[in-house]
């Protein structure tokens, strides 16, 4: 009976950091989604207060990117999940880093400039990572720890 409990109490902590992780990542994306967002949109310059957050914001962002995938895959969420997930992850972090020239010669530039492809993959990363979260504790409920 104990290694049971000790096994559903532990189950229960691992959904509670999909959210955690969900919550360090959407702070992370709101902080450099709007310090970006008001550089590029030319609304702010880079020496303003709130440029200075933005590295603090990648590290929130990815931060909590790798607390949702590693507590995925620790409540055993099926691999194909995981797949897809990571999938458009890679394909956020393509439009979010890569040089704009890259887009353009990769043929999938789609014709917008370069301050869009960063919103683009950041937001494709962004839905990733909720998704997985929500799938990751519902995938826990449903084992019938939560």
């Amino acid at each position: 009976m104990s290694e049971q409990s000790n096994r559903s109490s532990l189950e229960v902590r691992t959904g509670n950091h999909a959210i955690k992780g969900l919550v360090i990542h959407l702070a992370g994306f709101a902080l450099g989604f709007l310090g970006i967002g008001l550089v590029l949109g030319g609304v702010i310059d880079t020496e303003s207060g709130i440029t200075i957050l933005v590295p603090f914001a990648d590290m929130l962002y990815g931060l909590g990117l790798v607390i949702v995938v590693a507590t995925a895959a620790r409540i055993g969420l099926p691999m194909k999940y995981l797949v897809v997930a990571g999938a458009v992850i890679g394909i956020g972090f393509f439009y979010k880093s890569a040089p704009h020239e890259i887009h353009i010669a990769s043929g999938t530039g789609f014709g917008l400039i370069h301050p869009a492809h960063i919103m683009i993959g950041t937001i494709l990363i962004t839905i990733s990572v909720a998704a997985l979260a929500v799938m990751a504790i519902r995938y826990n409920r449903s084992k019938g720890f939560g």
